[in-house]
């Protein structure tokens, strides 16, 4: 390993420079009081050296006050920092040595990191019997308390999750600080130096040390190759540095892409130290042998604060054991013992022990009544199913499981990997089921209320098998899906079930955010799809669940609101059904209730003409008392160019803002760009026109979200309307608008994995409108300049959405010829995509241009 080998190597150099200070000071007529010694400590004491790591040593002596040993260690450090090695040094003495390391946790690791590199031999015999009889026998549980806190300490300044986009190689969770972890406490618990001493002593299996050397090989070439791309100590490893170190180890893409197969291969490896960290600390601790015991059944045993087994030997022959441990643990309300977990997680992996626990009729009943259970727990975990997976049951139980732990999708919205985003999100549906209700009312009520939870529940922990397979294989994960599941022992009623939710498992959401949820034609593709309410009920869940733990910022309010909508939009027409009819009756409604509103108002021919110039569409897509306000706003409009409204959207966090004006050429473009310069992101827009006797009256409804620079909602109606005004007078460019907004210089900004932009036009999903998606990396201005492409090729947008996930956009219009029609022509629309595309492109280049 290059690691060790640099460390070789500063021996050498090392060595041979002690050995000329050495004599350069004893020329000098400088003598020695007592012993000393030149010892490596931290990570060069380990024998692993980064290649841009800091050097520390420590020059052990007698006495630390000697003369001799300050000209010795001038002697030797000068010429090392004139050749510019970073190296730290102290001088002291064994005494001082462990009388620091009795209040201090780094001096305590260095204790057992030391290793001599010239000088006396008997000091260090010395200082390692000290700090045996001084420290480590008589303060053990101290130090592991010292070192678990620190862990924890620092994990939460790295980053407490072992899949961080941009893992830290050294000090993030599963790096190479939680294997010296390791190493420290097994070291201080047993004196174990080597793999050879780690399984005599029973600290790690034969399987698990080769396990961990596995992964310290790889993250230690991660780490050399982060600081030989640098030039200087880098442990972060960055999105740039993934893709091309991927190609440096040899990973290529093929189903998926080489750096994915990197980093999930990366994340194994940082699983298996991280476990090994915490599990070591464990094992660490000596037993507690004044704790009462209490037998339960099958060899189950209840103690004070913690359940375990009495004899785990008993896993190899009674594979079910695990999973009765686990219930017991529930019926009790205990946390599981560390020794317990260790004999389960040390025999999950074995392939013997997992065919025979599959085999168990008994086992599989267990674990799908685990797996149904919403009850809090006492688990490390937080929940059975987390607790399940860490010690590695469901891949036991579910091998198709295995192959998805570490898979990632190199991006930045997504930020765990298949294996927890798909316990993670189990876990949601069942705080949902217990009633959590915080942020998913309609969808906690609805979990709550289900019959029939195993196979949602199933569903939602299966859904990324497809994975596997490449990015877009939801048909072959419904495949692999309903196979578990009709292993697991479910009816072929609930495995189909299962198939079909997986199956369909980003259909709600590709329609609540990509296509306008008031069209017939979308509704009733959608209503195709679920045919019954109970579908839709559980595809709405397995969604909500999905989504919502996709990252901690993905189901924004304006999100869970059109799934809402959508939910219940399917829903009336599932009941009520009657299709276009039904289509023009709630027409109808919307516009008799909102007229009975006006009652007492003033100026009631006007608002009577805004009900009835709006055409039908409008009325689908906004409720009664969103109609009585903007028919108010029609009638009180300015008597200047253009009126801007601006009140409360459907969303805490989303603002409505209404623009009436003349209508004109290229107004949505326009109008992009004055929203961009206030620092405005359209979520939706609503754009209609009134046919109207003195002309056509532009009435266009935006959803949009404020951003840092937005000004205070008093005064954004009059900025906006003054803006507004300024572009349709042309008195200032769009382009003058969007450069309002400021944004950080590309060199500012830390490099994400490309976007790639693709386009799509689809004639099917709408029965008037062509509709165009447009899937692209984000960028200020992209929407005005996909807007004023639409309109120099003489299109019309009647409905927009967008929605943002992480650094890419999937921008969606519904568009209409110039008469009105959908665009057939083949010629035409291909046109439309390529000058999109190179639109778009020209967009990119200029931000990313220096």
């Amino acid at each position: 390993m290059t690691a060790r080998s640099h460390a070789r190597a500063l021996d050498g150099l090392l060595s041979a420079l002690y050995c000329a200070s050495d004599a350069a000071t004893r020329a000098l007529g400088h003598q020695p009081i007592g012993r000393v010694a030149l010892v490596a400590v931290g990570g060069y004491g380990r024998s692993t050296l980064g290649l841009n790591s800091d050097v520390d040593v420590v020059f052990l002596c007698d006495d630390s006050d000697d003369p001799f040993v300050g000209a010795l260690a001038e002697g030797l450090l000068y010429p090392l920092w004139d050749l510019g090695v970073d190296i730290g040094h102290a001088v002291r003495s064994v005494d001082e040595t462990l009388r620091l390391a009795r209040g201090d946790i780094r001096t305590s690791t260095t204790l057992i990191d030391f290793r001599r590199i010239a000088g006396s031999g008997s000091l260090l015999d010395d200082l390692e019997r000290g700090a045996r009889e001084q420290v480590f026998e008589p303060h053990l549980v101290d130090f592991l308390n010292a070192l678990e806190q620190d862990t924890a300490t620092r994990h939460r300044r790295f980053g407490g999750s072992l899949y961080l986009l941009e893992p830290d190689v050294k000090q993030g969770r599963g790096g190479l600080r939680d294997m010296d972890v390791a190493e420290w406490a097994a070291r201080a618990r047993w004196g174990a130096r080597n793999e050879q001493d780690y399984v005599r002593t029973g600290a790690l299996l034969a399987r698990e040390v080769r396990e961990l050397e596995d992964a310290r090989e790889m993250l230690w070439r991660v780490r050399n190759l982060l600081h030989l791309r640098a030039g200087r100590q880098q442990d972060r490893l960055t999105f740039a540095d993934q893709e091309d170190i991927a190609q440096e180890l040899g990973f290529v893409d093929g189903v998926t892409l080489g750096v994915e197969q990197f980093m999930q291969a990366y994340y194994r490896h940082a699983q298996i130290v991280a476990q090994t960290a915490q599990r070591m600390l464990e094992r660490a601790r000596p037993r507690n042998r004044a704790a009462t015991f209490r037998k339960l059944a099958h060899g189950i045993i209840l103690a004070d604060d913690a359940i375990t087994l009495e004899n785990p030997q008993r896993l190899e022959d009674d594979p079910a054991l695990a999973f009765r441990f686990y219930r017991q643990a529930l019926r009790y309300k205990r946390c599981p013992d560390h020794s317990a977990l260790d004999a389960i997680a040390r025999i999950a992996p074995d392939k013997r022990w997992r065919l025979r626990l599959q085999d168990s009729e008994e086992a599989t009943q267990l674990f799908l009544s685990l797996l149904k259970n919403i009850d809090e727990t006492a688990f490390r975990s937080g929940s059975t199913v987390a607790e399940l997976y860490e010690v590695g049951l469901v891949s036991a139980m579910i091998p198709e499981f295995g192959p998805l732990v570490g898979r990632v999708y190199h991006d930045v919205f997504h930020v765990y990997t298949a294996d927890v985003h798909a316990v993670k999100a189990l876990e949601h549906l069942q705080a949902l089921t217990r009633g959590d209700s915080r942020v998913h009312s309609l969808a906690a009520r609805l979990a709550a209320e289900a019959p029939r939870r195993l196979p949602l529940f199933l569903a939602v922990l299966l859904h990324s098998l497809g994975r596997m397979r490449g990015r877009d294989h939801e048909e072959e994960g419904a495949r692999m899906a309903e196979s578990v599941a009709i292993r697991l022992g479910l009816s072929a009623v609930d495995a189909q079930h299962v198939a079909w939710l997986v199956r369909n498992q980003r259909a709600l959401y590709r329609w609540a955010t990509q296509r306008d949820i008031h069209d017939p034609q979308g509704l009733t593709e959608v209503v195709r799809l679920v045919e019954t309410p109970e579908q839709l009920r559980d595809l709405f869940l397995c969604t909500v669940a999905i989504v919502s733990t996709i990252n901690p910022k993905a189901m924004t309010s304006w999100k869970a609101r059109a799934l809402e909508d959508l939910y219940l939009s399917t829903l009336a027409e599932l009941e009520m059904g009657g299709g276009a009819v039904q289509t023009e009756g709630r027409v109808l409604e919307v516009k008799l209730q909102a007229v009975v509103g006006f009652a007492g108002d003033a100026g009631r021919d006007e608002l009577q003409s805004f009900i009835d110039e709006m055409p039908d569409r409008y009325f689908l897509a906004n409720p009664v008392d969103v109609v009585r306000r903007h028919a108010r706003i029609a009638r009180d409009r300015d008597e200047g160019l253009v009126t801007v409204r601006v009140g409360p959207g459907r969303t805490e966090d989303v603002e409505e803002v209404v623009v009436v004006s003349q209508d004109r050429s290229g107004l949505l473009a326009d109008l992009t760009a004055v929203f961009a310069a206030h620092d405005l992101s359209i979520l939706t827009a609503q754009i209609y026109t009134r046919r109207r006797e003195g002309g056509d009256e532009a009435f266009d409804v935006f959803s949009v979200r404020v951003g840092d620079n937005t000004p205070a909602p008093g005064r954004l109606a009059e900025a906006l309307q003054h803006d507004v005004a300024q572009r349709m007078t042309n008195r200032i460019s769009a382009q003058d608008l969007i450069a309002r907004q400021s944004t950080p210089p590309p060199w500012s900004v830390r490099p994400g994995p490309d976007v790639p932009t693709h386009i799509s036009v689809d004639n099917n999903a709408s029965l008037r409108y062509t509709v165009v998606d447009v899937f692209t990396r984000d960028r200020v201005g992209l929407l005005h300049e996909i807007a004023r492409t639409l309109h120099q090729l003489d299109l019309n947008i009647a409905v927009s959405k967008v929605n943002t996930e992480g650094q890419s956009v999937a921008d969606v219009f519904y568009i209409a010829d110039e008469n009105g029609n959908k665009v057939y022509d083949r010629d035409r629309l291909k046109r439309l995509q390529q000058a999109l595309y190179n639109r778009i492109l020209a967009l990119h280049a200029r931000a990313e241009a220096p």
